[in-house]
């Protein structure tokens, strides 16, 4: 009987292999330029933590969110986040 493998790959490796991938799939360019940015929101709110810890305005750290992560936050939903 054939004994399976289990490899152990890291997350970060997959999300990089998928990645290139993805651009030769649909001819995006060199495949070893893709970026594959953190965009968790584990990752927002560490960002986000940082910020108000080094004392950023709520307009600092909403031009930061929506330019890194892509999403547009206003100056409550923002504190929500960092409570």
């Amino acid at each position: 009987m054939p004994v399976p493998v289990v490899a152990s790959v890291s997350p970060r490796e997959i999300q990089h292999s998928l990645g290139r991938e993805l651009a030769k799939a649909f001819g995006k360019g060199h495949a070893e330029a893709v970026d594959m940015a953190d965009r968790s929101l584990a990752k927002a709110l560490a960002v986000l933590k940082d910020m108000k810890a080094a004392g950023r305005t709520w307009q600092e750290m909403a031009a930061r969110v929506e330019r890194e992560f892509g999403t547009k936050l206003d100056k409550e939903q923002l504190k929500a986040l960092v409570r």
